[in-house]
């Protein structure tokens, strides 16, 4: 996308073994080296299989087919964070993106610069239950620790592209 293009309506899936899908209609904003970027102003639908509504806060993701992970800037004001979707690579397809979650989130809250890991529950029983394969454990493990690493880092420079387009949010 080149600016001055309108952007352009898509739907994003995250798929929850065995939970079900979420969705989130968001605007593709830009594409660029670091990936494909969306936005989602403050009441922007979502739904999931337990419940509906319209996001509560601004978020911006960034996501590539070709990587496990799926960032996502939450512009809390409560807890400003950006969190990491471990997943298996996200797909294109018709009208957005679709991603299998694998359950862990590196997650780095911007009013004290703490890094964390969450969700190990999820994934311990994802994996218990047979959810997961052994190899998307694996993947899972690995890239949650290499993703919390360039949280801890912040050199990356599609880290503060992130936040200049949730401050760019309407």
């Amino acid at each position: 996308m080149s600016i001055g293009e309108t952007p352009t309506s898509v739907r994003l899936s995250k798929v929850k073994r065995p939970g079900g899908v979420l969705w989130f209609d968001l605007q593709q904003v830009a594409h660029d080296d670091a990936g494909t970027w969306l936005r989602g102003p403050v009441g922007s639908p979502w739904a999931a299989p337990h419940d509906s509504g319209g996001l509560s806060v601004p978020i911006v993701v960034l996501l590539a087919a070709d990587r496990p992970w799926v960032a996502w800037w939450v512009g809390d004001p409560t807890d400003r964070r950006l969190e990491i979707d471990v997943c298996l690579p996200p797909e294109a397809v018709e009208g957005g993106w679709r991603y299998v979650d694998l359950e862990l989130d590196p997650v780095r809250h911007e009013g004290d610069g703490r890094v964390e890991i969450e969700d190990w529950d999820e994934f311990e029983q994802a994996c218990r239950h047979g959810w997961m394969t052994s190899d998307d454990a694996t993947l899972a493990q690995t890239t949650a620790e290499r993703c919390a690493e360039v949280l801890r880092q912040g050199t990356e420079p599609w880290l503060g592209r992130g936040w200049d387009m949730l401050r760019e949010s309407p």
